[in-house]
């Protein structure tokens, strides 16, 4: 059974945070912090976990999945609300009546300015943790339309319309080519990575829609057939949302949560595939990918970090993805690993040993001189430029 509860750790986090927020003032910063403390030293005390296990019950997780997106949107309702003066919705009236909890004083105590940047913090990381990467997961099962818009809904949360797209036909085909936006090139800091990967990523996304498009005759700015379009209009109606909840500053707030969780979908790109090479055409292995089973980025995140077996088999669901315990391995956890990337000297420093180690051990003769080129122009010192004999 504790196969299928460490999976509940999401739904689970998702009700503390709506709850946290509720209780207003510094209150904001409890989920963000508390979740850092629990990813980083859970990450780093725990036992790597490289279990395996069966599932008779696949339509439990699928539940625990499911469950994300309403909590969502409860979440990030609750958070808008406590910047208006109003209750559209009744939601500060039922928090009352069936909680019994103040959100007019929770109001009332959020008047500081390092509050709401708490808030922002917290709610950005769970739109993205829970609403980008359920998002993923589901938006690969291009057969259940249910799922694909499930997971739309999700991607809407970091204004990603784009994702479902360039993430399953174009990111998946280029991966580790330098074509691909959202494989990090040698060197490169995370900072230009985000908004080279985030402009390249959604324009791709575009030219791949329209040429699907163009076969059928149909304009990409038509949302009945369009799924740019579509994906575009959902991300407006949270802004319409937050307009009706909280005015034009909760518009202006609900700017920052979507920024910021944009930013950690790009972190995660960016260290997911930093610095490796592929041969254009040759297909995809579990090494053109960064592994990690450390234990509590894997089950909070659904599984998301044996991402060298994700690329392997994409359609292959997150309770079966396999360990790959040989693959290249992330010296940390996820959310460890985006706090280090966003110090880009110290990021590239920890990650020259494991690109000298995938030169070695992992390349194959023609990705060596891929490798060759791409060190020697990185400006990093302490990768070793191997030289084919």
């Amino acid at each position: 059974m504790l196969k299928y509860l460490r999976y509940f750790a999401m739904p689970v986090l998702l009700l503390l945070t709506t709850w946290s927020l509720m209780l207003g003032g510094w209150w904001l910063w409890a989920s963000f912090l508390g979740s850092v403390a629990f990813y980083v030293i859970g990450d780093a005390v725990l036992p790597e976990d490289a279990a395996e296990p069966s599932y008779n019950a696949p339509w439990l997780l699928n539940l625990l999945l499911y469950s994300a997106l309403p909590l969502l949107f409860v979440m990030n309702a609750v958070f808008l609300s406590l910047l208006g003066i109003g209750d559209p919705i009744g939601l500060v009236a039922w928090v009352d009546k069936y909680l019994g909890l103040d959100m007019n004083e929770a109001r009332s105590l959020t008047d500081h300015a390092g509050m709401w940047v708490g808030g922002v913090l917290s709610v950005g990381l769970l739109n993205a943790t829970a609403g980008t990467n359920i998002g993923h997961e589901l938006t690969h099962r291009t057969q259940s339309l249910f799922d694909m818009l499930a997971g739309r809904w999700m991607l809407a949360f970091t204004c990603d319309s784009s994702f479902a797209i360039e993430h399953v036909y174009g990111h998946h085909v280029r991966v580790a080519t330098k074509i691909d936006p959202a494989t990090a090139k040698r060197g490169e800091s995370v900072y230009p990575f985000i908004l080279r990967s985030t402009i390249y990523s959604y324009t791709h996304a575009w030219v791949l829609e329209q040429a699907r498009l163009a076969k059928f005759n149909h304009s990409i700015f038509n949302p009945i057939h369009s799924r740019m379009m579509r994906g575009n209009l959902m991300a407006l109606l949270l802004f319409v949302a937050a307009y009706y909840l909280a005015g034009w500053a909760g518009v202006g707030l609900w700017i920052a949560v979507v920024i910021w969780g944009k930013a950690l979908l790009e972190i995660v790109n960016y260290f997911e595939h930093y610095g490796l090479v592929r041969v254009e055409g040759q297909p995809v292995q579990p090494r053109h990918s960064w592994n990690s089973n450390k234990v509590v980025s894997g089950f909070i995140l659904f599984n998301l970090t044996r991402h060298s077996h994700h690329h392997a088999e994409a359609e292959i669901p997150f309770w079966k993805l396999r360990a790959y315990k040989n693959a290249p391995m992330l010296p940390y956890g996820y959310l460890t690993t985006i706090l280090i990337a966003l110090v880009p000297p110290v990021f590239k420093n920890m990650m020259q040993e494991p690109l000298n180690h995938w030169d070695q051990h992992h390349a194959s003769p023609e990705e060596r001189k891929l490798a060759l080129a791409a060190s020697q122009t990185s400006g990093m010192r302490g990768l070793k430029i191997l030289h084919e004999h």
